[in-house]
């Protein structure tokens, strides 16, 4: 049974949920503890503790930084769990890579004009309230103009092409040893985040030279076969043991399939309080 879910979004990042509806769904379905990973921020929690208290759960405090190596051009994602309460190091990266991405996707509009959408930046911003205009928030904007057009598939075509070097060095992206140093900076634990995703296995023996202290060895994007290299990197390296639902939309994912055990949980926290 799945206890511990440490890798989820909210609106606050490109989820499409508020922070209390995102806790309050985790409960329901039977999570205890949870580390809300947002994007590239942790400014927000303070109402993720608030809310959590109120629920009973085990509030982890997390982000999730979009890194890239730059040796092999492929996108990194980190987690960071169990931060300090201030971030200075993870902001002052964070921060510049928001700015950069923001640019971007201002960019991809003026892009999305030009095939013939009418969408403007301000439509998006209606759906991120908190934060920059995420890819998600431009779709969230062109569902509500094309609600018959806009589906998984239209999403796929006109964002996940998107992604080549060229655009990936517009991101702003964080260089993979800087964000590994700067979660070590900020108390917390640095993760490789789904490395099935970005085909990230090759280069895990470096990112343990640089301080990589995890992997997530159970995610909602994992094959059978990914169960398996995690954990044999995870020995091999040993590297502690995390995971998480990536939760970003109840209509695509429920929370209580992926994460931790309660064992596994303990585990890993106890090896973050030592």
């Amino acid at each position: 049974m799945i206890y511990a879910d440490l890798h989820v979004h909210t609106n606050h990042s490109d989820g499409v949920c508020e922070i209390k509806d995102v806790l309050e769904n985790a409960a329901k379905n039977g999570i205890k503890a949870i580390a809300i990973t947002d994007h590239d921020t942790t400014n927000h929690y303070d109402e993720i503790y608030s809310y959590g208290e109120k629920l009973g759960l085990h509030i982890v405090k997390g982000v999730e930084m979009s890194c890239y190596d730059f040796d092999v051009y492929k996108k990194v994602h980190i987690v960071g769990l169990w931060l300090n309460q201030k971030t200075p190091h993870i902001d002052e990266l964070c921060n510049h890579t928001l700015q950069c991405r923001d640019k971007y996707h201002q960019e991809l509009i003026k892009e999305l004009n030009q095939k013939g959408y009418d969408i403007c930046y301000a439509d998006a911003k209606k759906f991120s309230k908190y934060n920059i205009v995420f890819k998600m928030n431009i779709f969230q904007a062109l569902r509500e103009k094309y609600p018959n057009e806009m589906t998984k598939e239209r999403y796929k075509s006109l964002f996940a092409s998107k992604t080549s070097k060229e655009t990936d060095l517009k991101m702003g992206y964080i260089q993979i040893e800087k964000g590994i140093n700067s979660i070590l900076a900020d108390g917390g634990i640095p993760i490789l985040a789904h490395p099935c995703v970005y085909d990230n296995y090759d280069e895990i023996n470096k990112y343990v030279d640089y301080g990589l202290r995890g992997i997530e060895i159970n995610h909602s994007k994992m094959k059978a076969i990914d169960y398996q290299l995690t954990q044999q990197y995870a020995d091999k390296y040993d590297l502690v043991k995390s995971g998480g639902s990536d939760f970003h939309d109840p209509a695509l994912l429920k929370f209580g399939d992926f994460g931790l055990t309660e064992k596994q949980f303990y585990e890993l926290e106890d090896f973050a309080t030592l």
